[in-house]
């Protein structure tokens, strides 16, 4: 996989590695998908940004982003990320919530709940790509909640610290 960037560098990925100019720049990285259509750069505020898609089966796959430089790829984030597929939102690298900046990130898998009342919270994690910097973003990050659990919950653990709290089902049919 390879990527030029606008100053002419070219960033290589081969054998689970980064490569900038031919120089590794990376260790190992596992489970890269190759050809992923989420595999990209984007340039901003003279800073690379290389964000890989990772298979972490059986959950969802993985964006990992790292910052680029001749001398490092520094990993800056891992999200799960959902597309319209899974029915959880819209696809990442996309402007989700219209504040003109692009958005990753999504929910996870959470254990299957045997209740026909009752079902585990599935929280969210969101971030955004701006001037160069991959931050989390928590108004996404809440409005997602309340769109998919119907509420948002600081914090989701249960009192052992494990993900996540049961939470009363929704009486309107969910979209995921």
């Amino acid at each position: 996989m390879n990527f030029k960037t606008s100053s002419g560098d070219t960033l290589t990925i081969a054998n689970d590695i980064i490569y900038f100019n031919k120089k590794p720049i990376s260790k190992k990285i596992d489970g890269i998908i190759y050809n992923s259509k989420y595999d990209r750069i984007i340039e901003q505020s003279s800073t690379t940004l290389l964000f890989l898609e990772i298979d972490d089966k059986p959950n969802y796959n993985k964006l990992y982003a790292f910052k680029v430089t001749n001398q490092k790829a520094a990993k800056v984030i891992e999200c799960v990320y959902n597309d319209k597929n899974q029915g959880l939102g819209p696809a990442p690298f996309t402007d989700m919530d219209k504040d003109g900046k692009i958005e990753i990130g999504g929910f996870g898998l959470t254990e299957f709940y045997d209740s026909d009342d009752s079902t585990y919270y599935n929280p969210s994690k969101f971030y955004e790509v701006s001037n160069g910097k991959v931050t989390f973003d928590s108004s996404l990050t809440k409005a997602m909640d309340i769109k998919f659990n119907g509420f948002y919950l600081q914090n989701p653990l249960d009192k052992d610290g494990n993900c996540c709290v049961v939470i009363k089902r929704l009486t309107k049919k969910s979209s995921r």
